[in-house]
């Protein structure tokens, strides 16, 4: 698995109680690949990874491999967790689940250190056999990943992506440009996980990774293709405009607990995420609606 091209990021559905539907992830996982992304990711931020057991994590890992089996679609696993060690037991419980890559931020109670991320990273690496994307979050993680040491990590044999979550379209632009010097372009992807520079500044990488991505996966992908230099046209500017309000709908009511609204409104079953995340409101779910209603209406000539 390289990272690069559009990524989807499903949610893990859940039964009324809070257990894992298994049944419908299969589902919505197989019609995510039917659609041809270029990956899908399971347990990431979407995913709600952070409220599941390593046992469940292992277990979405399997039914994700399995519903996309066949399809041509890889699927990685996001491997975070509070300590190196557990970082690596879920990554060979990814591995032996049959998955095509990982996942990693740096996260922990308290915020790491350069050196600290690199010897997670490195031990991981002399651990394991998958390809590895290595994620910065610095709003969840309070560790702001300098690109200098994505660029550094890269030498390591299987660290082959950097999943960046960029404040602005000038951070990752420069970022980018100091990646391209450092490293060639098939040795490490400069992906972009954020939603609002995808749709609102059309921002070009090597990769978008996105929780709606799952969603709409055609859609991001003709989006893709339009910010890396594809002839757009007055549809595709109709398309990102109505995701780029559907986006700052879900970001307006909490991304997870939106998320799981927006899989209800698409057809995908779900009760709301674990506790003590909260549901969405009945406003809230209301606004979604016609955000969605919006983007099927704009996505009628795809």
């Amino acid at each position: 698995m390289d990272f690069r091209g559009v990524l989807a990021y499903p949610i893990t559905p859940l039964l009324g109680g809070g257990a894992i539907d298994h049944a419908e992830l299969f589902s919505h996982v197989a019609q995510v690949c039917e659609a041809g992304p270029d990956g899908v990711v399971v347990l990431g931020t979407s995913g709600g990874f952070a409220y599941l057991s390593r046992e469940e994590r292992r277990e979405v890992v399997e039914t994700a491999v399995a519903a996309a089996q066949g399809t041509g679609v890889p699927v990685a696993a996001g491997i975070s967790a509070m300590t190196t060690a557990e970082v690596q037991r879920l990554a060979w419980d990814a591995e032996n689940a049959g998955a095509d890559g990982y996942v990693l931020n740096a996260l922990s109670y308290i915020p790491l250190t350069s050196a600290e991320v690199a010897d997670q990273v490195e031990t991981l690496v002399q651990s394991t056999a998958l390809p590895l994307c290595v994620y910065n979050n610095p709003v969840t993680t309070g560790f702001d990943l300098p690109v200098e040491l994505a660029a550094d990590l890269a030498e390591l044999e299987t660290v082959v992506a950097f999943k960046d979550t960029a404040a602005d379209r000038e951070t990752f632009e420069r970022r980018r440009a100091y990646l391209a010097a450092r490293r060639r372009p098939d040795e490490l992807a400069h992906g972009l996980s954020s939603a609002r520079l995808m749709l609102e500044e059309a921002c070009p990488a090597d990769a978008w990774h996105s929780g709606l991505v799952a969603f709409f996966p055609r859609e991001f992908a003709r989006l893709f293709a339009v910010a890396n230099g594809a002839e757009g046209g007055q549809e595709a500017e109709r398309l990102r405009v109505a995701l780029a309000g559907l986006n700052r709908v879900i970001m307006g009511i909490r991304p997870v607990s939106g998320l799981h609204a927006l899989a209800r409104e698409t057809g995908v079953a779900t009760a709301p995420p674990r506790r003590p995340l909260g549901p969405v409101t009945r406003d809230d779910a209301e606004t979604l609606a016609s955000a969605v209603a919006m983007v099927r209406w704009a996505a009628a000539d795809l």
